[in-house]
């Protein structure tokens, strides 16, 4: 491609300015390097745009092969030294077809060199859509692994098993010498390796990997949605499993019970993350599930979790009150233990002592003392709590109020001098004092001890990359699931186009979105006179307090998501009859 045609197609779509096209050029001229990739070079580009102009100039598509998941028949189209020497990966196969993904498109040999290679498909036309290297590379190297790869070692796995005779085995033989089937040099422990860090980089919440009959499905939680992945091949689920549990430090013997672990791993850049390891074992195998907690870009700042001032200022006066409690509430993975940890990162003073009970202990903070429940030693959450008492606490954090004992102690210590911050499984804030109550508290020790609960869900944000305004919003769907025109007409309204950092869902990443009920004096004479569920949401809606509906609208009022998100996420409750 010619460096004046790029660069005039960049200069047309508001790519690149005039004063970069000039200095690439004369770059260029030193160098004597494609144009695209001294405009990558410079950081006037990133590789993706490069790419994706390099396909709509060859009139073909841009795909990210290295988010796809392709079936092995496929994979085995071509060999993988065939897939290296020609730089292509093939991606789908149809009726006289096979579709490949390169990132030389203008090479006019490689339809004519490939088709001799195509293994048992020589009459089959070759179509090509373009990718970027270095998503080719990865995807070449997930697909065809380089030196000792999963495949090629196969049936010295087979045999083995990794069980637990094995790995002694095996740490003897490292002892005296002799090759070390857990080291590093490992295929097993490569992939893990491998699977860790490329579920990190891909902001994945949690890895999936389930056994079947004849196969094994391998999926990442990616901003709330399972996507699926390329999993490794059925011969390596004894192994596989082996090696995350022994990682975990659980007892891999054990097959016939659940297990819960905890990994510590080193990323190939120097950063750490930890990962909660679930087993569980099923009809063909352990089900796993590992949790990654990556502190590192986990924000603990409760300015920026996405509250209203309204709902923030409620919240902070309840976590500067020098005793009662604060409940965060919602349900199972809607980002409570986050809010959490902010707000005792928000009162979190070397000056008092703040005792948290958790199950587990997610994330490690300064100054604060953190205990693990342990079942198995009675460590319970209501048996730490009462211990916690002749500690002199200020601060008492509960990871979970789960049954009356536990209730009825937080209580008491938020009756009787400490601030206790917890968390409950409910769908919104006045649902939590009713919880509470068929919990067996009696009311009056609900009204009298609960300064503040909120209750949270998460939505998906727009891909700030694919962005686009919508003409129109559509108000016939608002209205069918409980939203008056009024409340959102007047507004300018985003989506996402889709795009390769969004894996073309048109979302990236996620925000909270809260419903935050400061319990005053009006609030608490409705708990005493044992107000029902509705009738504590009426006045507490009287009370100006403002649902995670409204809140989530006013998120998408501000471009930060989008109506089929507030739809999907809050509950069709009634107060915005209120508009």
């Amino acid at each position: 491609m010619e460096a004046k045609k790029i660069g005039e197609i960049l200069i047309e779509e508001g790519m690149i300015s005039e004063d970069q096209l000039e200095k690439a050029v004369a770059e260029q001229l030193k160098t004597s390097e494609p144009f695209g990739n001294v405009l990558v070079k410079m950081g006037f580009i990133t590789e993706d745009v490069l790419y994706h102009f390099l396909a709509l100039q060859v009139g073909t598509k841009f795909i990210d092969v290295s988010i796809l998941h392709i079936d092995e028949d496929v994979i085995k189209s071509v060999s993988g030294e065939t897939a290296r020497k020609y730089r292509v990966i093939p991606i789908e196969k149809k009726p006289g077809k096979i579709i490949m993904a390169t990132s030389n498109p203008m090479d006019p040999a490689l339809a004519g060199s490939l088709r001799f290679e195509v293994k048992g498909e020589q009459d089959a036309e070759l179509v090509f859509v373009v990718t970027s290297e270095s998503s080719l590379s990865a995807a070449l190297e997930k697909y065809y692994p380089s030196s000792q790869g999963l495949d090629d070692t196969i049936d010295s796995i087979e045999g083995s098993d990794f069980e637990i005779q094995v790995l002694e085995e095996a740490k003897a033989k490292d002892e005296e010498g002799e090759e070390d089937i857990e080291g590093q040099s490992s295929p097993v422990v490569k992939y893990v390796n491998y699977l860790i860090e490329d579920a990190a980089q891909k902001r994945t919440s949690d890895i999936h990997i389930n056994f079947y009959e004849k196969k094994i499905v391998l999926r990442y939680r990616i901003d709330g949605s399972l996507v699926e992945m390329p999993p490794p091949k059925i011969q390596f689920r004894k192994a596989l499993t082996s090696r995350i549990k022994l990682m975990a430090g659980m007892n891999i013997i054990e097959k016939r019970l659940p297990q819960d672990g905890r990994i510590k791993f080193r990323m190939q850049n120097g950063g750490e993350i930890d990962l909660r390891v679930s087993v569980m074992p099923t009809i063909w195998g352990e089900n796993i599930v590992m949790r990654i907690l990556n502190q590192a870009t986990q924000s603990f700042d409760l300015a920026e979790l996405g509250m209203l001032p309204q709902q923030l200022d409620a919240l902070q006066k309840g976590l500067a009150a020098p005793y009662g409690m604060v409940l965060i509430t919602g349900p199972t993975g809607s980002g409570k233990t986050t809010t959490v940890y902010a707000a005792i990162a928000k009162i979190n003073d070397p000056h008092d002592n703040i005792m948290t009970v958790e199950d587990p202990v997610e994330f490690r903070l300064p100054h604060i003392i953190q205990i693990q429940v342990n079942v198995a030693a009675n460590l319970t959450f209501a048996n730490v709590l009462r211990s916690f008492l002749r500690q002199d606490p200020d601060v008492m954090l509960v990871g979970e109020i789960r049954d009356n004992e536990t209730a009825s102690i937080a209580i008491k210590a938020a009756l009787t001098g400490h601030l206790v911050l917890s968390t409950l499984h409910t769908n919104d804030a006045p649902a939590t004092i009713t919880r509470l109550i068929d919990m067996g508290i009696d009311p009056i020790y609900v009204g009298s001890s609960v300064l503040v609960a909120a209750s949270q869900r998460l939505v998906r944000r727009i891909c700030a990359n694919c962005k686009e305004k919508v003409k129109e919003i559509d108000f016939v769907k608002a209205k069918k699931w409980g939203i008056p025109e009024k409340v959102i007409e007047g507004g300018t309204y985003y989506e996402g186009a889709g795009c390769p950092a969004c894996h073309y869902t048109g979302y990236k990443g996620r925000m909270a979105v809260y419903e935050v009920l400061p319990v005053n004096n009006t609030i608490r004479e409705a708990i005493f006179k044992k107000a029902t569920l509705n009738e504590l949401k009426r006045v507490a809606w009287k009370n100006g307090m403002i649902t995670m509906r409204e809140s989530a609208i006013e998120l998408m009022k501000k471009g930060i998501t989008t109506l089929d998100e507030v739809i999907r996420e809050t509950l069709q409750d009634k107060p915005l009859d209120k508009y």
